[in-house]
């Protein structure tokens, strides 16, 4: 685990917290990532981290939170393409839950059901960070005349804002380890296209 996710775990936890309260709470789990390979992580190392990570926390007064228009509350993925299947994740992050459907057009499949192991909805949820959906484009679209092209969209709401994009036939760059993040929620293969 990182340093990082550490700090947001116990954010999460807490809702707001000073350093040396972070620091004391690491302390505290007896986590092995207060030591990096030579020496141990001071609270200086702590405070520098959160202050380049200004994208996700938010130090005021030495107080430390999660800034609000980062904080995920619901996300939702469609991804579709011709003859299908479309595909819809929801995850409430309030609840710890999340829905998956997935509707086939063809009344031919052989595909039988299998129920999943899913995954956890914290862990998506510290992944969903890295893949910085907040900056995504409104609109992705490949160059040309696109026939039987993939189509997807995604809606994230946070504390302070909301996200939407999506396109057809072209994604973001983060878009294959968003769709293998997402694999690992539902516990079964959700394609990244294109033709998913």
């Amino acid at each position: 685990m990182k340093i990082y996710e550490a700090i947001f775990d116990i954010l999460v936890k807490m809702g707001t917290a000073t350093i040396p309260v972070i620091y004391k709470e690491m302390i505290e789990q007896q986590t092995s990532y207060l030591r990096t390979e030579e020496q141990i992580v001071e609270q200086a190392f702590i405070r520098s981290l959160i202050s380049k990570n200004k994208e996700i926390f938010s130090l005021k007064d030495g107080i430390v939170s999660i800034r609000p228009e980062r904080e995920p509350l619901m996300l939702t993925v469609v991804l579709y393409g011709y003859p299908g299947p479309e595909r819809r994740i929801k995850v409430d992050f309030r609840k710890n839950s999340f829905t998956y459907f997935e509707w086939h057009l063809d009344s031919l499949s052989q595909d039988s059901f299998i129920a999943p192991q899913p995954g956890s909805v914290e862990h998506f949820k510290k992944q969903l960070y890295s893949f910085n959906c907040w900056e995504w484009q409104e609109d992705y679209q490949a160059e040309g005349i696109i026939v039987d092209g993939t189509t997807w969209s995604v809606k994230l709401e946070t504390r302070g804002n909301k996200y939407e994009s999506g396109g057809i036939d072209s994604f973001p760059k983060e878009w294959i380890d968003f769709c293998r993040a997402i694999s690992t929620l539902i516990g079964k293969e959700f394609p990244c296209g294109p033709h998913a």
